[in-house]
């Protein structure tokens, strides 16, 4: 891989035509729902959290629309970007799950010259990245995208870490209507220490503290890789396709900490323990078939879709060393000896799941668009515990999606949908009665409707109500047993408006109005709150990307980002409050010598907002503090 960036730097002759120099998540987004490019991005929903759920569990990550199973994560150098789709902006995706669809575009040769860009990054917190990218055509038919990056990783808990990165995407076209492509994705990572969680006493949140100060254990770190292998075939021949995809996703924690102060007072004192293993893994295969066969009829062409997919699963997790380290001051230094630490066998986690799926499409012309799927799931999922029996699950049921959109005017769309789904609950957690318990999968089910609207000004509005619902697993709290308590239902309104409204601005918005829920016997009785923890109701995400006028080579930006308050415990005592976060950038494209390059400057937090993150269970973090990233990106 290193020798294809240094080939690609000697033969580049003559000046070189942009590659990553005019990357823009603003101007590139469609839509509010969700969009990154490269480590930035835009909207109101991530790959782990879709309309309050996680897309990744639900089943619904794909590279280049092919079902895949992540374990470890893709490196962004070799990311073209990530799309959130839901709603009408999921029609076209075969199968869809409960929630929504994450899915990630690799990198492709553009130009019929090399280009190699390097980018030098101050970091957020001044700790600085390198990287070096080639885009290396090596015929009309075959190319060649290799990257390498070192990252000194700084957050806003003091702690952190550094990353290496590499890895290379190459495609080749061996016929007309062929392409096979082929990812290899690494970094590994280390000396990544862990800003303790703060659980307090009572219903209240911490006192604030002073954020960028590292009140952890320097000895309490991870170290470890992440690798993606995989590879595509998309083909075609008359009205037929056959489209694959295999990947091997694997993350490993060669060592492996979490930190945390367990009942914090008023003062911000509490208790404070690290928790730490070694060679925990968690390693998968997963890929999909699909025969897909195309018919015209007028103005009417109909799509019929047989498809296979599945994984397998591996994790290996467990035997903990627990160190409690006494009293201390949530925020403060107070770093303690390493203590002697052993560890025995661990557990194994295996998940065996495929899906058989058939499906139709009709897409008529100036009227609609009708998709239908049926699946037979069977999943299956074993735990081979140190000293225990095998225990084990097995599901197996019939899932299905139907959606409807109706075009009533070229203006005007309007569609519904419904869903049924499937997803893995893993096990009981450690600190429950029935610990490391298998748990059954998730039946889970969607329904929605929504609009479309072309508005004046180039605008498009897209709006819909969910209803999602999934089983709800918390610990009962009259015996200590992990265990179905009830539904969760996350029902709601979603918006997205985004467009050029005036020539030089691209403005992209998206909010969610959630009404999130929790019913069953532990709510009736006074165990368990009404709303479930850490969701907040309320969330507008709006960015915009402004060129002056008479401008050629500078543009600003900007997002606003307001969240309403957060249920902060699982009674529902006490909240997090609201708060409105503001971000203001800039791009500034010059030259080296015949080369594009670009001056990105961007201030986060602007007005320096303290605030609390919950995490499941009740633990908190502080949010990230004003900070100042400067990034310089060269095509050469």
């Amino acid at each position: 891989m290193r020798a294809l960036i240094i080939t690609g730097l000697l033969i580049a002759p003559g000046q070189a035509l942009a590659q990553r120099v005019d990357e823009n998540v603003t101007t590139s987004a469609e839509d509010g729902f969700g969009k990154s490019v490269g480590n930035e991005s835009v909207g109101i929903y991530a790959n782990g959290e879709v309309r309050g759920f996680s897309a990744n569990a639900a089943g619904n990550a794909r590279i280049e629309g092919l079902y895949y199973n992540e374990s470890g994560g893709i490196s962004d150098l070799l990311q073209d970007g990530s799309d959130i789709r839901v709603g009408l902006t999921a029609f076209g995706q075969p199968f869809p799950a409960p929630t929504g669809i994450v899915d990630t575009t690799l990198r492709r040769v553009t130009t019929d010259r090399p280009v190699v860009t390097i980018r030098a990054n101050s970091g957020e917190f001044l700790g600085p990245d390198l990287t070096a990218e080639a885009a290396i055509p090596l015929t009309p038919n075959l190319g060649v995208n290799a990257a390498l990056g070192y990252f000194d990783d700084q957050y806003a808990d003091g702690a952190s870490a550094w990353f290496i990165s590499h890895g290379a995407v190459v495609r080749w076209r061996p016929a007309q209507r062929t392409e096979l492509t082929a990812l290899y994705s690494r970094y590994d990572y280390g000396d990544e220490e862990q800003g303790p969680v703060v659980y307090t006493a009572g219903p209240y949140l911490p006192p604030e503290i002073e954020r960028r100060r590292f009140f952890g254990q320097d000895w309490g770190q991870w170290k470890g890789h992440s690798q993606n292998l995989g590879g595509l075939i998309k083909t075609a021949l008359g009205s037929w396709r056959i489209e694959a995809g295999l990947f091997n996703s694997r993350f490993t924690q060669d060592d492996y900490a979490t930190a945390w102060y367990a009942g914090v007072d008023r003062a911000g004192i509490g208790q404070r323990f690290v928790l730490s293993g070694q060679d925990q893994r968690y390693a998968s295969w997963s890929g999909e078939a699909r025969i897909v066969r195309d018919l015209r009829e007028g103005p009417r062409q109909h799509r019929l879709i047989a498809s296979i997919r599945g994984r397998n699963v591996d994790a290996r997790y467990g035997d903990f060393h627990l160190a409690a380290l006494g009293t201390g001051v949530i925020g403060v230094s107070d770093p303690e000896p390493e203590p002697t630490r052993s560890y025995g066998p661990l557990t194994d986690d295996r998940v065996r799941q495929r899906a058989w799926s058939f499906g139709y499409e009709l897409n008529w012309r100036d009227l609609g668009e009708l998709n239908l799927g049926l699946i037979r799931s069977d999943y299956r999922k074993e735990v081979f515990q140190p000293g225990l029996a095998p225990a084990g699950r097995q599901d197996r049921d019939w899932l299905w999606n139907a959606a409807l959109a109706v075009h009533l005017a070229p203006w005007l769309s309007l569609y519904g949908a419904t869903t049924r789904g499937l997803e893995e609950s893993g096990t009981a957690p450690g600190n429950a009665r029935n610990a490391n318990e298998v748990l059954p999968a998730l039946r889970t089910r969607q329904a929605e409707a929504g609009l479309r609207v072309k508005l004046p000004a180039n605008l498009r509005l897209v709006g819909a109500w969910f209803d999602l619902r999934k089983p709800y697993f918390e610990i009962d709290t009259t015996d200590n047993v992990y265990r179905t308590l009830g539904e969760v239902r996350h029902s709601g309104l979603e918006f997205s408006l985004s467009g050029k409204p005036a020539r030089n601005l691209s403005l992209v918005v998206g909010a969610v109005l959630l009404d999130p829920v929790v019913t069953g016997e532990a709510v009736d009785d006074g165990r368990l709150g009404r709303r479930p923890i850490g969701r907040t109701r309320t969330l507008v995400d709006a960015s915009f990307d402004w060129t002056p006028p008479g401008q050629t080579r500078l543009s600003l930006d900007g997002r606003i980002l307001y969240e309403g308050a957060r249920q902060a415990d699982a009674l529902n005592r006490f909240t997090i409050p609201q708060r409105v976060t503001i971000d203001l950038g800039a791009r500034y494209r010059f030259q080296i010598g015949k080369s594009p390059a670009n001056l990105r400057v961007k201030l986060s937090n602007l007005t320096n907002i303290f605030g609390w993150r919950v995490f499941g269970g009740g633990g908190f973090k502080a949010n990230a503090p004003r900070r100042l990233n400067v990034v310089v990106t060269a095509d050469f």
